[in-house]
């Protein structure tokens, strides 16, 4: 990056205990592994994978929600993991967070003046009427009316609660907006609407945004980067236009064959690639690449040797012995390696 990134993680790794009897000791289940990456400032990065991949918890990680095992985060010149309980509180006015579901993220005994207001009177110590007035022009930013200040949270709808929930958490002018499935339970023209006031208060505001989401169409119309998840670990991540046109992961390559085209003839000739199997135990990662019992070019080597990351041609980086040691070279991209050779892949070590 050419500007100092605003947010940089390096080597971020959570795990939880998970019981598994009575007389055992407990397992370690390992939900982020190792995971690296940066935000410039004004940028959004989407992170993607399926349900379980780590992704939400990397998110509250970022928000010490969770407490990380090990790894750094960084926010400007800010060690977040360093900071004692009462420091991070004060610090969260800098990095704030929109959950999946808005209802559960407002408190439905608290009118809109208090809810939204919140975080004015705890950072910035405003009551009253200069808090109201703070209120009603958040309201009117994110698309709503400055009569709704009076009203509790189940009177609006969830697209309107959403909205809600996106004037809390920029009420006190966060640098980070971490936004965790922020739109996947919302209605396709719903959804539309608020991807929409998120890119217009990003180009006001200049806010970055970690947008974590499943849906890879939503995630290309708002995000310049993009990161992905497999068993806790980030596989590849780098431009928008590289990875959604020249996946370097396997893993990536599934997922973008199941986002939909809105061309029906274009859809009716797509390969659709499906993983066999399930993700692998958390608690009981496979060795070498996590990702080995499922992909289709798997070699040799990925069933001993976890991938190191690799640079790839066009921007970002992978981690997949395809592009050190099989046959597509660094730079490449697995859409080049189509059935017939997948054969001649396993075999390539």
């Amino acid at each position: 990056m050419s500007t100092p990134p605003v947010l940089a993680v390096d080597a971020l790794s959570v795990s939880f205990p998970v019981k598994r009897g009575l007389f055992r000791r407990p397992d370690r289940l390992r939900a982020v592994d190792d995971v690296s990456f940066e935000l410039a400032p004004g940028e959004v990065l989407g992170l993607v994978g399926e349900s379980g991949s780590g992704k939400s918890t990397t998110g509250r990680a970022l928000m010490r929600l969770v407490e990380p095992d090990a790894g750094s985060v960084r926010l400007r010149e800010v060690e977040l993991t360093e900071l004692s309980g009462e420091q991070m509180r004060r610090h969260r006015r800098h990095i704030q967070m929109v959950f999946q579901d808005p209802y559960s993220s407002l408190d439905p005994s608290m009118v809109i003046a208090e809810s939204v207001g919140e975080p004015l009177e705890v950072h910035e110590g405003l009551r009253g009427r200069q808090r109201d007035e703070r209120v009603r022009e958040l309201l009117v930013r994110v698309g709503l009316s400055a009569r709704h200040l009076e009203r509790y949270p189940y009177e609006f709808s969830g697209g309107q609660r959403q909205r809600l929930a996106i004037a809390r958490a920029l009420a006190v002018d966060p640098a980070v907006v971490v936004c965790d499935e922020a739109v996947s339970a919302l209605d396709v023209s719903t959804q539309n609407q608020i991807i929409n006031l998120l890119e217009r208060l990003r180009g006001e505001l200049g806010t970055s945004y970690l947008f974590i989401s499943h849906d890879l169409s939503v995630v290309r119309r708002l995000a310049q980067r993009v990161a992905v998840m497999y068993l806790g670990r980030l596989v590849e991540d780098g431009p928008s236009e590289r990875l959604y046109s020249r996946p370097a992961h396997p893993y990536t390559e599934a997922l973008l064959s199941a986002v939909p085209v809105p061309d029906p003839v274009a859809q009716r000739r797509r390969e659709r690639i499906v993983l066999p199997g399930d993700p692998p135990d958390p608690t009981d990662p496979p060795r070498g690449c996590p990702f080995h019992p499922r992909c289709p070019y798997a070699m040799d080597v990925c069933r001993e040797e976890t991938p190191a990351p690799t640079p790839v041609d066009g921007g970002g980086r992978v981690r997949c012995h395809l592009h050190t040691a099989g046959p597509v070279l660094a730079g490449g991209s697995v859409l080049e390696l189509r059935p017939a050779a997948r054969r001649e892949a396993r075999g390539a070590d």
